[in-house]
């Protein structure tokens, strides 16, 4: 087998156990739910279960459509789970490591599910951490940059207390984040509708200019929301570029002919026109979230 396709296979978890032969693993690790994929080259898995010693903590069925899987298997089927977790769990015996079974459907044949890629000998710590985290039950995602502002969400479903996640950069201080302002279509899916959060990154110290920055579900930064573009501060530039680039502006527009002089001044005036409509819809958001908010009381 080539370079490439003992690669493909590391990163789709293509590792196979003697007794069940066993492909997938476990992908995403949050607090609010884990997922991944499962096929036994010698008999269908049918579901998930999470344990803690004999506790079953959670458990889902092996159903949701993988094309990207089936693709690199030749086989056609439903190979994914996502399970959800729980907000609270019972006491518990913590002497016991936690597991993630995948068993067939007559619970005869069953596999220790580990984490796909290099972190697969650190499963049942990462299990662990996750549920003795803070932020166990709690699920959000971060859109990325929407018109200059990072925003997302993060809630506990059904669940109306304000949940708090962290913005994170390499080398600086986590910056606690609130999500408590209204995003439509949450209540459709179980969460309450005041579970948003948008953050204007040019309100950062200046420190974190240049910096990658995510979002974790928690403070120490072990848990991400799931984030499809990464997104980096802008560099900041010296106080005396900023003036050298406002003096050279200003003589420029000066020297400029007058019919352009007028389409810079629309422009200066259209830009207004949108701070002032920004303002607005803020104000009626803030007006919604108390409504919301009386409503919930």
């Amino acid at each position: 087998m080539g370079s490439k396709g003992r690669r493909l296979k590391r990163y789709f978890g293509l590792k196979r156990d003697p007794q069940s032969r066993l492909h997938g693993g476990i992908e995403h690790l949050l607090p609010g739910r884990i997922s991944g994929w499962v096929f036994g080259a010698q008999e269908a898995f049918h579901e998930v279960r999470l344990l803690v010693g004999a506790h079953l903590i959670a458990r889902t069925e092996i159903n949701q459509s993988r094309p990207d899987v089936c693709a690199q298997l030749g086989k056609e089927g439903t190979f994914g789970f996502s399970m959800a977790l729980p907000a609270e769990l019972p006491p518990l015996d913590w002497s016991q490591p936690p597991r993630l079974l995948a068993l067939s459907a007559d619970g005869r044949r069953q596999a220790d599910l580990q984490l796909v890629g290099k972190a697969a000998s650190d499963t049942a710590q990462r299990l662990r951490q996750l549920l003795q985290s803070e932020a166990l039950g709690l699920d959000g995602h971060c859109d990325g940059l929407v018109q200059g502002q990072l925003q997302g969400w993060a809630a506990r479903r059904n669940q109306a207390k304000t949940a708090q996640i962290w913005l994170q950069a390499e080398a600086q201080e986590p910056i606690a984040v609130a999500c408590d302002q209204w995003r439509d279509g949450m209540g459709a899916l179980g969460m309450p509708d005041c579970c948003g959060f948008q953050l204007n990154l040019r309100n950062l110290p200046g420190s974190w200019a240049g910096q990658r920055v995510w979002c974790s579900f928690d403070q120490e930064g072990l848990f991400r929301l799931p984030q499809e573009q990464d997104v980096v501060m802008p560099a900041r530039a010296s106080q005396e570029e900023l003036v050298a680039t406002t003096v050279s502006d200003l003589k420029h527009q000066q020297d400029a002919p007058s019919d352009l002089q007028s389409h810079w001044q629309a422009l200066e005036e259209f830009r207004l026109f949108l701070d002032g409509l920004e303002q607005e819809l803020n104000r009626r958001d803030v007006i919604r979230q108390e409504q919301s908010s009386q409503r919930s009381c």
